[in-house]
């Protein structure tokens, strides 16, 4: 192939890759726009979650699930992500068969990691769940993680996407609190980066180009899966993800607590 041609080659793949990511940061926002406006429904139209004793707190399925399939899910969103963003997700969990809960007090997701992780824990026992599996979307898994270190009888595993593990290179100058918080020198970031052996228990999945998430998702002693897809929010119905998503929790109903989980029960850390 003559340079002349090699060259129109790459210039060919190159506006091909331009469409793809273009294409995909609009399908990205789109997706966005449509979760948000139907959580807004969800919340206005009906009780997306509702506890023990009826109240609007913890969502579970309405039914007993078919077969009692483990494992149990938790499902935690991202910043600014209402629980019902996650309806699709919790639908096609709980056709699986599994037993859901949605933690619908976490509202916007602005509290802290530690706060927020401290509420879903105590509605896991409110509901009496436990040995649950996280599947978690952004900040969602720093959230997760934190409870894999301090509430390690409740949680088995997690599943997280897009989280920003990493921190956000922009955070400093982010508008408000709870986005400054993604600094990687904040006090909560750091210490949940040194907590390296709950990384051993998580799934990190990202997205080959995310918009949002540009300091990394990626976690030492983690299993890391980056999927061709452009997105921060996309991903959570892309056909990628989701058989993903079904073989690691065929993988997660057969498995057993690893040891390292097993003697780390009962140990928490604390935040200073």
């Amino acid at each position: 192939m003559s340079r002349a041609s090699e060259a129109v080659a790459a210039a060919r793949r190159a506006g091909a890759r331009a469409g793809w990511v273009a294409g995909g940061l609009a399908l990205d926002a789109l997706y966005a726009t449509v979760r948000q406006a139907a959580a807004f429904r969800a919340r206005g139209g009906r009780r997306v979650a509702t506890g023990p004793e009826g109240g609007p707190t913890v969502r579970t399925t309405s039914e007993p699930p078919r077969g009692g399939r483990p494992p149990a899910v938790v499902l935690i969103p991202g910043i600014y992500e209402p629980a019902a963003f996650l309806d699709p997700l919790r639908r096609r969990l709980e056709e699986r068969g599994h037993e859901v809960a949605v933690v619908e007090e976490l509202g916007w997701n602005l509290r802290s990691v530690p706060d927020s992780a401290a509420l879903v824990a105590d509605r896991l026992r409110e509901l009496g769940l436990a040995d649950v599996l996280i599947v978690a979307h952004s900040k969602g898994g720093l959230i997760g993680k934190e409870l894999l270190v301090t509430e390690p009888s409740l949680v088995r595993g997690m599943i997280s996407i897009s989280t920003p593990y990493g921190g956000h290179p922009f955070s400093r100058i982010a508008p408000t609190p709870a986005l400054r918080a993604f600094r990687a020198t904040d006090p909560v970031m750091l210490a949940l980066a040194a907590e390296r052996a709950a990384n051993a228990a998580i799934v990190s999945i990202s997205a080959e180009l995310d918009p949002i998430v540009i300091g990394g998702t990626w976690l030492e002693g983690a299993r890391n899966v980056c999927l061709p897809v452009v997105g921060h929010f996309r991903i959570l119905s892309h056909p990628a993800f989701l058989a993903l998503l079904d073989e690691l929790l065929d993988e997660a109903g057969t498995a057993r607590k690893s040891p390292r989980e097993r003697g780390t029960e009962g140990q928490g850390r604390n935040v200073e």
